[in-house]
């Protein structure tokens, strides 16, 4: 019951960890590159960055003194506006207007590079400008941003080469710089987009893990319930058969020890009784004991039910469990033997899925210098730091009851190793 409990348990976890795997999986090739690569809003900052400097050395390379006395500290009253805005407006959910506050003043403020400027280098910084505005705000606002830019840009351009010149150059103007903007727009938006597709995942993530955890509590408390349960089962049917039977036998044992004075052709018939009582308590030990083994060997051999829990795993989990039996054909195990080695077996299967996560599980079984051997292994993630719980110390109770010892032994990312020895007298 504990068992079949503890498989179905472990499918659960496996399936959601098998989800979660999926999820990750299914996460686009470029969006997999940038998230080892890097953090996809720090990449957007340093891009920005540079093309500040960048905007700047162009300027500086293009204009003379007197024009850059106002475009360096334009430019860099630009640069703390949007970071301003960035930092402590849009990270702290600040009003709205504050939001447009800024947006109108950083567009004046490159607007006003303009004037100054005729080679249009102020169009770098609107990229950066509408290029922050598409990742961090509604892409509603960034459209609205272009019809200002291109329009005040238009105008100024009538009023330094006046309208006649503008309209020649009107077709040239706005396929120029409609398609550069176009690009920075449609780039933006696909940063947008990953960064979005990069938080959805992160959130799933982190709610599987929830789920994972919680199902783990709740498969350790179900397993502490099941156990209390089978213990008081055991007890209570210890109790209505074998403690009644023996209870009757003691009061049969002193009725004979009187007889034997006072009537002893009498006790023939009594040791009978008794002897019957005796028997009937050892049916009911026999029955009691055979209640304790595993439902897969009540009606299959040990193999046949080693074998059949390998396919039932292998099945439900994916996991490859290798058997390799070099015991002699001709041996017979103890009742209590195969129900220790089939125990063991189960519990080590459970944890290297369960625990140690393996995709491959190897059994050895044999006998050598006179001493039954059995070693698990697992390419699982093992751990530095072995930590006993309620299965690993069922292993040892089960092993020592038979004189045997058992070791384990693991290192993280080394998988897992289980060796049990048991001295072949009491097999």
């Amino acid at each position: 019951m504990i068992d079949n409990s503890n498989r179905n348990i472990i499918k659960v976890v496996y399936t959601i960890e098998n989800i979660q795997s999926n999820i990750i999986k299914s996460n686009s090739v470029m969006g997999e590159f940038m998230t080892k690569i890097f953090d996809i809003r720090n990449f957007t900052n340093w891009i920005k960055l540079f093309n500040y400097i960048s905007a700047t050395i162009l300027l500086i390379v293009n204009n003379n003194f007197q024009s850059l006395i106002y475009i360096i500290p334009t430019i860099v009253l630009v640069f703390l506006v949007n970071y301003s805005r960035d930092y402590f407006i849009v990270s702290k959910n600040k009003s709205i207007a504050y939001i447009i506050i800024s947006m109108t003043f950083e567009m004046i403020l490159i607007l006003s590079i303009s004037f100054f400027d005729k080679n249009n280098i102020n169009l770098l910084l609107f990229f950066v400008f509408v290029s922050s505005m598409v990742i961090i705000h509604k892409f509603i606002y960034s459209i609205f941003l272009i019809i200002v830019y291109l329009s005040s840009t238009f105008t100024i351009y009538i009023v330094q080469n006046g309208f006649t010149q503008a309209m020649q150059s009107f077709l040239a103007m706005i396929f120029n710089y409609g398609v550069a903007i176009a690009f920075v727009v449609g780039m933006s938006y696909l940063v947008k987009v990953q960064i979005s597709e990069k938080e959805k995942l992160a959130r799933m993530n982190e709610e599987l893990e929830e789920t994972y955890k919680k199902l783990i509590e709740s498969s350790a408390a179900a397993e502490k319930l099941i156990v209390e349960k089978e213990r008081t089962r055991m007890a209570r049917e210890i109790h209505d058969t074998l403690a009644h039977t023996l209870t009757t036998l003691i009061i049969q044992l002193e009725a004979c020890k009187k007889l034997a004075s006072k009537a002893p052709y009498r006790l023939p018939e009594e040791l009978e009784k008794a002897q019957k009582l005796s028997r009937s308590g050892f049916n009911d030990v026999k029955r009691s004991i055979k209640a304790l083994r595993p439902e897969v060997m009540e009606e299959k051999s040990f193999f046949s039910s080693i074998n059949a829990i390998i396919n039932e795993t292998m099945e439900n989990t994916k996991a490859k469990v290798t058997l390799n039996n070099l015991l002699p054909k001709e041996l017979k195990l103890e009742s209590q033997m195969e129900i220790t080695l089939f125990r063991v077996i189960q519990e080590s299967i459970t944890n290297s899925i369960r625990h140690g996560q393996a995709s491959e599980i190897e059994i050895n079984m044999e006998i050598k210098d006179n001493i039954f051997k059995l070693s698990i292994n697992d390419n699982g993630i093992g751990c530095s730091n072995l930590k006993k719980g309620y299965g690993t110390q069922g292993i040892e109770e089960r092993v020592e009851s038979l004189k045997g010892t058992v070791e384990f032994y693991s290192s993280k990312g080394k998988g897992f190793k289980t060796n049990v020895l048991i001295p072949c007298e009491v097999l």
